[in-house]
């Protein structure tokens, strides 16, 4: 099994603090997971894979996705066990050149001919469900705790209802339905997942993703109001008397236009992440293990206005340090989710097995970061 490596940083950066109340007490029978990922050492190898990257032209960015997703497992524990990623650099390096060719052509197509990418992409559409089936296979092959690895054991039919269907009827209700779809497909993720000789099952709760989305817009409308009230209210006071057309007007209105491009990017940034993070809250509290007839629950605890309070310092974090900061942003996260988590197991987790397994093609799982598509896992 992977050992997670020391922290040896020397790297005077803020400590990942999450925000609002600590997490309450668990049960005694509850196992908590943890994080003890340092920011320093994962600011080392976030910079390097970038520095990397960009002098081999993107072709070390499969090691660098394998050397990320090493430090981020190793330092994720349960029961005192850390988990590990065992993926290959060579396999996802394949997978991506592959996807990349695949977007030059498109990019190549609509070049000589405007417009046939789109019909391309559309032709392209009935391949999501192998190539979601695909991704999830290599990711949870690929992944273990305590050297036993997960599993996905689904077909690529089996994801045309979710994701196929479930875009369809999202376009056609113009995203009213886009939570119960969203629900649909996760729930698809979760109920072909396994552990050992255990699956993973998850019950309905369409009403509480219609909430998180309801909410999350809500929150962005409010913040929207607010800050156009409060831009006109200072536009109206600060240069209300003076001429139309004058130099201060007009320098004010660049200023005005500047901070609200800037309060958007915020809000898109911070609500998009709380919105992923809240269905997810909703995924672990409505998820078990089942061992033949013995379930183990999970519960998570955070909440939205903390999740808010969250992403939206992240994201203003982000903003101005230009992206320096964003191995801090993603750790804190990452430390604040994990502590908000637990599992109840109704006995001992030794009678867990599993045989050894392939991790299979990398393909799939390229093809989820190409194409900028999001499993919400």
């Amino acid at each position: 099994m992977h050992t997670a490596p020391p922290d040896d940083t020397q790297l005077s950066l803020p400590k990942n603090t999450p925000p609002g109340p600590p997490p309450a007490p668990l049960t005694p029978d509850a196992l908590r997971f943890s994080f003890s990922g340092d920011t320093g050492a994962f600011f080392r190898i976030w910079i390097v894979n970038i520095l990397l990257s960009i002098l081999t032209l993107g072709i070390y960015s499969a090691w660098g996705k394998v050397r990320t997703l090493k430090y981020l497992y190793g330092h994720t524990r349960l029961a005192g066990a850390s988990f590990d990623y065992h993926g290959k650099p060579m396999a996802i390096l394949k997978g991506r050149l592959l996807i990349v060719a695949v977007l030059v052509a498109l990019a190549l197509a609509d070049k000589l001919t405007p417009g046939l990418s789109a019909l391309l992409y559309l032709v392209l559409l009935p391949l999501l469900p192998w190539v979601v089936v695909t991704a999830m296979k290599f990711r949870l092959r690929n992944t273990s705790w305590r050297q036993m690895r997960f599993n996905f054991q689904a077909k690529a039919w089996d994801a045309a209802g979710p994701y196929l269907a479930g875009l369809l009827i999202s376009v056609l209700t113009l995203g009213i339905a886009l939570p119960y779809a969203r629900h649909w497909q996760q729930q698809f993720l979760v109920n072909h997942a396994r552990f050992g000789n255990a699956g993973f099952e998850m019950g309905k709760c369409v009403g509480g993703y219609y909430r998180v989305f309801l909410k999350g817009m809500l929150c962005a409308l409010l913040g929207f109001v607010l800050i156009g009230a409060i831009l006109g209210l200072a536009s109206t006071t600060v240069f209300g008397g003076m001429p139309r057309g004058s130099l201060h007007n007009m320098l004010w209105l660049v200023i005005a236009g500047g901070l609200l491009y800037l309060f958007f990017l915020l809000m898109w940034l911070a609500i998009g992440q709380v919105i992923r993070d809240g269905l997810a809250n909703e995924v672990w509290n409505h998820t078990v293990l089942d061992n033949n007839g013995r379930r183990h629950r999970f519960e998570s605890t955070v909440t939205l206005r903390q999740l808010f309070n969250l992403h939206l310092g992240n994201a203003f974090l982000m903003l101005i340090s230009l992206g320096l900061l964003y191995p801090y942003a993603r750790l804190r996260a990452l430390r604040y989710r994990l502590e908000h988590l637990a599992m109840y197991p109704t006995d001992d987790l030794a009678d867990l097995r599993a045989k050894p397994m392939s991790g299979r093609t990398a393909l799939g799982d390229a093809a989820v970061d190409g194409f900028e598509l999001d499993l919400g896992l």
